[in-house]
Order: C-alpha cells, then structure tokens, then sequence
C-alpha cells in the first residue's frame, strides 16, 4: 500500500519536475570556479580561505531565500578545535616485577600529549583488542593502553577502532598507543603522525598521551612478557583488555593551538515542520596551502583548491536549495556545509553532538561528496543501501528520475570515510548518492592521482555531465521526503517537533 500510495503521488511529482528549471552544468561550474580558485587559498579551516568560503556559502543561500539557522540566528556554528604537533618525546618500560627498563628507540615510536606537557611514571600497560569492554571503565583507567589499528581497506572495521578508542579515553585511560600491525606501513604512518592532527576541542576527544608503536617494538616488548604479539593481534576480536605485566614512563612536549572553525547551517521553513525534517550536506574544506614553498620555484603551485573534493559538493547544495527554497513543501529542509571533513569529520560530529535540528525529528539526510568525475548521467551509487532503511523508497525515487542504482557494492567501503557516517551511527537515515562512486575506473583514477593535490583543480577533466544529473536528483528527492502526500512516513524516532 505504501509503494502504491508513492505511484499514485508521483503524477504530481513528475508535473513540478517538469516546470523546474533543471540545474545545469554551467550552474555548478560557476561555484566550483569560485571555491576552487586561488583566492580562497585551499579552504582551509581556521584561515582567510575558510571566511571567504563560509561567507560565499552562507551569501548564496541568503539569495536563495532560505533562513539562517546556526547559532544565535546567524548562519554559522562555531566548531571549537585543537591542532597539536610532537616535538619531543620518550618512552620506556620494565616489568612489574622490577626488571630492567627498556627506553624505546624514537623511530620506533611517536608521542604527542593533550596538552604542551606531559610526564607520567609507572602506568600499568595493558592491550585492548575489539571484544567488548568491562562496565565502568576499571580495566582502563588509569593505564597506557596499546590498540591495534584497524585494517585501512576496511571501512567499517576503522570506525570500530575509532570508536573503541574514544571509549577508551571515556572510561579514563591516561595514554593510547596505536600498534601498526604492518611494519611495512610503520615509517607512512610515523611520517603523518609527525603532521600536526585536530581534533574537536574537550578532553573527550584526546587520551593525556597518544601516539604509535611500530610492530617490530611491541612484538619485543610481548617477548619479554612470554606473549606471542602475531598471536595476540589475530585474537584482537575476542580480547577486551589483557594486562601485560609491565608498566611505563613517557614524557612528551607537544605543540598546541586552539581555533575557532564554522559549519554552516541554512533552512527552508515547511508549511507543516512538526511532520519532521530533511538536511542536506557537504563539506566545504580543503587543505588549504598544502606545499612548501620552493626557493628554487617560487611559482610552483602550492594551494590544493579541491575543486572535485569538495568544491563539486558545495556546488551541489547551493543549486538544491535554490530549486527547493521555490517550493512550498512540509517538512523543513535544511543544509549544512560543514568544516574539518578532511580532518576526520569533525563538523558533522560537531553538528550531531549541538544540532540545530532536533535529531529525533530528521526523516532522512543526503551528503554530498566527491561528484564532478562522471560523464554518466544515468548510473548512481547510494552509499547507505542496507544501512538506512529507505531504500524502497530510494529506488522508487531512481526509477521515477531514469536512474539507474548500482548494487555492485563497489562503493560501499566509503561508507565510514563519509560525513553521512557519523549520522548513521545515530540511526539517522542518510545515503550519499553519486554518479561519481559508480565509476570505479575514474573514480580509482582520481584517487591515484588529483586526490588531495594540488592538481585536483579547475581544468578541462572536470566532468559534470553526470554532477548535473544528481543534483537535479537531489532535488527529487527533497521533493519528494519534503511531501507528507508523497512520504507520510516519520523520522525512526516516530517524529517531533522542529
């Protein structure tokens, strides 16, 4: 009855799509231009670049008519962050029996604290595998815990170990260190770790010591306790924690800065909001001036503007709201361009955790990413299918536009490397849906080569064919979850006042 009720709505559905001026290529093109070009420096939080483009985001969305719906009735909400770099650090163990300390060599570790200082004597060492852990928190706190890092082709299993360590420094241990279970991987990962990181700002969100211990270190460290470390990380799955009969002393001296970044949050205001709510978003940052300057090539090209990534979803949303803010739809619909995607969704984790939206009351949410590398305008990939719990009503939405669903699964390890992730993890329905994540041979193409380069920029590779072809589906599909007529259904919480 449901599906039947859809068809007979959809009469309705397809007459407005076709009085809607379509979006075009040329319509995205001219924001990609903008946001991509060197004015806005990379967009890069917490620079010039990231107040120009969250002044161009919010102008655009102004002229469209929708609302400011960020903090204190302005367009934006602050996103308090902290950037943090090692400088110095050392690290040493010895039994708990009273053996003989061993310092750890420096190229076999990396430390950073929470803050600029941190000295710490005899913490009891334990490893933490991915079993679930003790209530209360006991068999952590106060410990330096080692963790295993999760597999990098595994997308679902690195969001268990995001979020198993975030329990971790929860429940009150005072230092988490990574194990690189590859040690073919260990110099790639010391070298990023050497990188300043940011983090959203609180105590929650950084153990007082982090860092990295390579795996040819912890498999001596394990020797000397009588463990096997091969054996020990095969088991991680069914290992909650596991003493090993050491303890540590670490002494670490970190750089910190603290800065203030911005999402971005607009509305259109429905005839009928306590029927529930839509969102739509994207990321607007980049990494900003990304290269050293060269003496010897002071023209080289050093900002890495991000046009596909993410200037081609901004572009998106801004045309969305544009057709959408034309229409008198129930439920409201927002859009938030968020900040730090790139530094490990820290704005949509900062939007979850002080939404401007009662999150109970979201029917649906659609992120945008990545989508000018298509020149199919038919075929689309929905990151989320299985996961969300609207996928009939995707399909049906697909089918009405002349789109075809890839179901070949190939796009569905981005799933936690996505804005829309940290919805999920709230039961919040979201898919990302791009032409772009159908194409796995340019999609692999653009990941070996533009990605996060400085060559990932306006120029005669951009595709927008099959860009145009989803934001005219997104425009759909706010047409139809925006209709109470068309989806009567409610938000999973069962709906609530906006």
């Amino acid at each position: 009855m449901r599906f039947i009720a859809f068809l007979i709505a959809s009469c309705l559905f397809c007459s407005e799509a076709a009085r809607a001026e379509p979006i075009g290529e040329a319509d995205l093109l001219r924001h990609i231009k903008i946001l991509a070009s060197d004015a806005f420096e990379g967009r890069e939080p917490g620079t010039v670049g990231e107040n120009r483009t969250v002044n161009y985001i919010a102008t655009q969305w102004a002229r469209s008519g929708l609302r400011p719906a960020g903090e204190k009735g302005s367009w934006y909400a602050p996103v308090a962050l902290v950037e943090r770099r090692p400088e110095s650090y050392r690290l040493s163990f010895s039994s708990r029996a009273g053996g003989k300390s061993a310092r750890i060599k420096p190229d076999e570790i990396i430390l950073r604290g929470r803050s600029t200082s941190f000295s710490q004597a005899q913490m009891p060492v334990v490893f933490a595998g991915f079993a679930q852990v003790e209530p209360g928190g006991e068999a952590v706190a106060g410990k330096l815990v080692l963790i295993p890092r999760a597999p990098l082709e595994d997308s679902d299993a690195i969001a268990s170990f995001q979020a198993r360590k975030r329990q971790l420094i929860k429940d009150g241990a005072i230092g988490v260190l990574t194990i690189i279970d590859r040690q073919d991987r260990w110099s790639a990962f010391r070298r990023f770790f050497q990188r300043p990181s940011t983090e959203l700002s609180g105590p929650e969100n950084h153990a007082p010591l982090e860092g990295l211990i390579s795996l040819d270190q912890f498999s001596k460290l394990l020797a000397q306790s009588g463990l096997d470390a091969n054996a020990l990380l095969a088991d991680r799955d069914d290992i909650s924690v596991l003493a090993l009969g050491m303890v540590a002393d670490a002494q670490a001296e970190t750089a910190v800065r603290t800065y203030i970044s911005h999402n971005v949050v607009g509305k259109i205001p429905g005839t009928r909001p306590d029927s529930g709510a839509l969102l739509f978003m994207g990321h607007w940052d980049h990494f900003g001036i990304c290269r050293i300057e060269d003496p010897r090539d002071p023209g080289k090209d050093r900002i890495c503007n991000g046009a596909v990534d993410n200037a081609s979803g901004i572009s998106l949303l801004i045309e969305v709201a544009n057709r959408l803010a034309k229409e008198d739809l129930d439920r409201d619909i927002y859009f938030l361009a968020t900040t730090a995607e790139e530094k490990g969704l820290l704005g949509a984790r900062a939007f979850i955790e002080n939404p401007s939206v009662a999150l109970d009351g979201l029917v649906v949410a659609f992120n945008a990413d990545t989508i000018a590398l298509s020149d199919d305008g038919e075929k689309i990939a929905v990151i989320g299918l299985g996961r969300a719990g609207l996928d009939q009503e995707i399909g049906a939405v697909a089918a009405q536009e002349g789109r075809e669903i890839d179901r070949s699964g190939t796009a569905d390890p981005y799933l936690a490397r996505q804005d829309g992730y940290i919805f999920l993890e709230r039961a919040i329905p979201t898919y990302m849906i791009s032409s772009a994540f159908a194409d796995a041979a340019r999609l692999k193409a653009y990941l070996d080569g533009p990605y996060h380069d400085v060559s990932d920029e306006v120029n005669d590779t951009l595709l927008l064919t099959g860009a145009a072809a989803d934001a005219n589906f997104h425009v759909a599909l706010g047409r139809y979850f925006g209709s109470t007529a068309r989806y009567p259904g409610k938000a999973p919480s069962g709906g609530a006042d906006n």
